[in-house]
């Protein structure tokens, strides 16, 4: 945790000097996720998200961002199945595309490279990392759409996908499992053995009014 305070002041250090070319930004939301591939549905898992980005300006509508994020990720058990709870949480990396063809409305595209921090399997017996073959590598795509409350606050409603499950070995069979090809085989019904993480969020951006 320490280490990521420092990224954070370095990165924020780093926009006052150029703050020309680059706005800073910090950002809170809640995230409910499930995990493909463990047999359960819905996004009963809810988490928080926060973290800091900076934004560089390539053109009135157009801007690349990066950052750092801290997402917790997972599934959990809803009211008609037993309890159950899988955690992940992980420091995101993002690398993203944000488009505003017009004043309150835009949209961000991008990937974002994430280290899992913590996961394990919590029900009438608990499985640390080791046991579910998870490693501490996440991929995913990312895409929002955003709606600018005023200049400083944005509202984003975001979705994340994994690129690669998180469970290894990769198999195979894993695509099977994943949003890339289940509408074209049919989604199985039970736990398999490759996971893919995914992430529905929305969550509020604080610009930082001196980085304007």
């Amino acid at each position: 945790m320490k280490k990521i305070l420092l990224l954070l002041i370095f990165i924020f250090v780093f926009v006052f000097l150029k703050a020309q070319y680059f706005q800073g930004s910090f950002i809170f939301g809640l995230a409910g996720s499930q995990i493909d591939g463990d047999g359960f549905r819905g996004y009963n898992k809810v988490g928080i998200e926060f973290g800091a980005f900076v934004d560089y300006k390539l053109n009135k509508l157009l801007s690349l961002r990066s950052g750092i994020l801290l997402i917790q990720k997972g599934s959990h058990s809803s009211q008609r199945e037993p309890y159950f709870k899988t955690v992940i949480d992980q420091v995101e990396i993002p690398l993203w595309l944000n488009y505003y063809p017009y004043q309150k409305f835009g949209a961000s595209i991008g990937l974002s490279t994430a280290y899992i921090y913590k996961a394990f399997y919590h029900s009438s017996y608990t499985l640390d990392r080791e046991d579910l073959g998870i490693g501490i590598w996440d991929f995913t795509i990312y895409i929002s759409f955003n709606y600018r409350i005023s200049s400083f606050v944005v509202l984003r409603a975001s979705y994340r996908y994994g690129l690669l499950p998180i469970t290894r070995p990769i198999y195979s069979e894993c695509w099977k499992e994943s949003i890339y090809l289940s509408w074209l085989i049919s989604h199985p019904t039970s736990s398999q053995v490759c996971w893919w993480t995914n992430t529905a969020s929305m969550s509020l951006e604080i610009k930082i009014p001196f980085l304007k």
